[in-house]
């Protein structure tokens, strides 16, 4: 959809599907900064006059997007005070996030970085199968791997770890939280 460093002429919104917005290191990982989903949006910062990518984004299923020329969005935004006001509301989240991210990357070991990720997946979507947490994991091992900042080697490991000392069990494209008190004990 756009590349990091690449000039922004225009800004997108996920109409449907998901995009995955990542950054690429010199020795070639890739760190996965946000998944957007319908409804949200890659604006940067829009009212400088160097407006540039800081970022690249990419589809991960079939996406349909509707897309905003920079003047037409600079428009909008200096002739609508609410508008302006929501997007200030979101670059604050934004901010707030990627300083969670930035922390969870430099100060956590790989471990622990996977049960925040597992029980942040918890919160947010919750069902009960046999008195069990059951999560499905819409992501591969190597795009875990990439949104914690470890490999997907690392991560395996540790989900197999997990499961070895009864915490989790793994299923297709399923995690089982089975001891979720004690995933919580290791984080501290």
């Amino acid at each position: 959809m756009f590349f990091e460093g690449n000039v922004c002429e225009r800004v997108f919104i996920v109409r449907s599907g998901r995009v995955k917005v990542y950054r690429m290191s010199s020795s070639g990982r890739e760190q996965t900064l946000e998944i957007l989903e319908p409804g949200e949006t890659c604006a940067c910062n829009p009212g400088s006059e160097q407006w540039s990518c800081s970022a690249t984004a990419e589809a991960m299923t079939r996406t349909a997007v509707w897309y905003l020329a920079r003047q037409d969005y600079l428009k909008m935004i200096k002739d609508n005070l609410r508008m302006s006001q929501t997007l200030n509301q979101l670059f604050a989240e934004r901010i707030k996030c990627f300083s969670c991210l930035i922390e969870e990357v430099s100060l956590k070991d790989a471990k622990k970085r996977l049960i925040k990720f597992l029980l942040d997946m918890l919160a947010e979507e919750r069902q009960e199968a046999k008195g069990k947490a059951v999560l499905d994991v819409p992501f591969t091992r190597e795009e875990i791997a990439q949104r914690i900042g470890t490999a997907r080697e690392t991560v395996a490991r540790h989900l197999s770890q997990l499961k070895e000392t009864g915490l989790i069990d793994i299923g297709q494209r399923k995690v089982i939280i089975r001891n979720q008190e004690g995933l919580k004990k290791l984080l501290s």
